[in-house]
């Protein structure tokens, strides 16, 4: 597969048993549709780092984009990613495609999403605290 940011060649990768397809160029990761979900719901510190860690930055064969932003999964002009805001309280944008719901990760927006989800996941803990000491007050 290609990069549809840069053009060069997609690397195969796995992150918590999930195979991903990362640009080792730009390190923008291609997620099929469902994967994020999957791995923002895991307990995860520094992801890209993880990757960076495990896989390395390989050298890759450069390639070059056609305009807009294509999937590389569907490779057509019904795949064309388009943007889209994927959070729970912090917007990140994301390029989503409009055929297979795919996602493709700039570096960088996986750790945002990521740190997104803990941080509603600290949000929900401060109001279950709440409720908890409001049920005590009305005994």
């Amino acid at each position: 597969m290609k990069c549809p940011k840069c053009g060069s060649a997609l690397a195969t990768v796995r992150l918590e048993n999930i195979q991903l397809d990362k640009c080792h160029q730009c390190d923008g990761i291609w997620f099929d549709a469902g994967e994020v979900e999957t791995i923002r719901k895991k307990p995860l510190q520094d992801p890209e780092e993880i990757l960076e860690m495990e896989y390395g930055s390989p050298s890759v064969h450069s390639g070059q984009t056609d305009g807009y932003m294509q999937c590389p999964r569907c490779e057509s002009d019904q795949g064309r990613l388009i943007q889209h805001y994927f959070s729970y309280s912090t917007p990140v944008r994301v390029d989503r495609c409009q055929s297979c719901l795919g996602i493709w990760l700039d570096d960088g927006e996986l750790n945002s999403l990521i740190e997104d989800r803990k941080q509603l996941q600290q949000s929900e803990s401060v109001v279950q605290r709440l409720f908890q000491k409001l049920g005590r007050l009305f005994k």
